[in-house]
């Protein structure tokens, strides 16, 4: 799979891990799809698009690229891969990690804010590094527009 494979929907609700679509009922995905401002043309899209609308760069490294194609993992996904509970991983992601460890990675919000929206992904590589104690992977992001001011992430 490369950056140009086309994605269907069925794949953009694979890859947000949003709830399985039953009789062509793509509401959860047409939120997601409006909130970050992502179009689809004749029913897909590509990678760079999706990963633009989640502001990363289009060219990536390969082994990046990899891991940027992989599904995001929800709370409960992500909770089950370490060992924890969702709320657990809720609290890491506040800030209110055990001692000794490194800030949790910074989570995916799809609802940009919406209330009960549980809409909060991480990426499986990050997770993983982070309970690991390895150093997180760092991904190519856009460039900022001349003169705009990047905030710190």
């Amino acid at each position: 799979m490369t950056h140009d494979t086309p994605l269907s929907k069925d794949d953009l609700v694979t890859f947000f891990c949003l709830k399985p679509v039953n009789n062509g009922d793509y509401r959860a995905l047409s939120r997601v799809l409006r909130t970050l401002g992502i179009r689809l043309v004749g029913g897909t899209t590509r990678w760079t698009v999706v990963w633009s609308a989640l502001g990363l760069a289009t060219e990536q490294d390969l082994q990046r690229a990899a891991e940027l194609r992989e599904p995001l993992l929800d709370a409960k996904a992500a909770a089950a891969l370490i060992g924890v509970t969702p709320s657990i991983l809720y609290r890491w992601s506040k800030g209110n990690v055990p001692a000794r460890m490194p800030v949790f990675p910074k989570a995916i919000d799809l609802s940009k804010g919406r209330k009960n929206a549980r809409g909060l992904r991480w990426r499986r590589a990050e997770v993983l590094a982070w309970h690991s104690h390895e150093t997180l992977p760092v991904y190519a992001r856009t460039a900022p527009g001349f003169g705009s001011l990047i905030p710190k992430t």
